[in-house]
């Protein structure tokens, strides 16, 4: 059974990741948030991805803000392979939801797994896992430094020291990047309750100069 405690304070995402401190990875003019709340507060939610370096499943060097975040609709998960407990029901979940959302929005959302057990799980184990499970094109599997995955996961408040096996697996961080909407779901939700909130994302365009509408859903 998933830990409520630990899951409640990550469903506050949106308002708690403005409070973390900036990475300062993104050398971009912030948004002047009296004309422009809403980019304003995009632009602040972006300092909180860092551009460190991962490996993917095909053993591709990508950078996790430039190559799997910016100007995408993503669904972030933390998992390892030798898990014997959630990932195998979470896994299989959310193939079910990139299937019903290749359906519905194809080639809108992608979908992101980063293990936390980066010494096992190498490019090799990781693409053998996602084989195992069948994933569609548009998900990919990662590994990297330890120090910067830990990071990552404290930048998207799903680290806990004190829960090191299970906590990465509870929820999801689901995200519009360009427009700023990023919020936790629960990775065992049923597909179609996950597939329909994300779906929403995908109707959050930003306008023609670059900036996110002014009004939401």
């Amino acid at each position: 059974m998933l830990n409520a405690e630990k899951i409640a304070p990550t469903l506050l995402l949106v308002a708690a990741i403005a409070l973390f401190r900036v990475a300062g990875d993104h050398k971009e003019k912030p948004p002047d948030p009296h004309t422009d709340l809403q980019a304003y507060t995009a632009y602040q939610l972006r300092q909180h991805f860092p551009n460190v370096t991962l490996i993917n499943q095909d053993k591709k060097v990508v950078h996790y803000y430039d190559d799997l975040i910016k100007g995408k609709i993503v669904v972030i998960q933390f998992m390892f392979a030798n898990c014997e407990r959630l990932c195998p029901m979470v896994t299989p979940n959310l193939v079910k939801v990139q299937k019903q959302l290749q359906k519905q929005a194809p080639g809108k959302v992608s979908f992101v797994s980063i293990t936390v057990d980066p010494e096992h799980d190498t490019p090799e184990v990781l693409k053998a896992y996602s084989q195992k499970f069948q994933v569609q094109a548009g998900w990919q599997f990662l590994t990297g430094n330890r120090a910067d995955i830990d990071r990552l996961r404290r930048e998207l408040g799903v680290y806990d020291p004190e829960d090191k096996q299970f906590e990465h697996m509870n929820v999801l961080t689901v995200g519009n990047e360009p427009v700023g909407d990023w919020f936790g779901i629960r990775a065992l939700d049923k597909p179609d309750v996950i597939a329909y909130t994300v779906l929403r994302l995908t109707q959050r365009v930003t306008s023609s100069t670059g900036r996110p509408p002014a009004s939401p859903l």
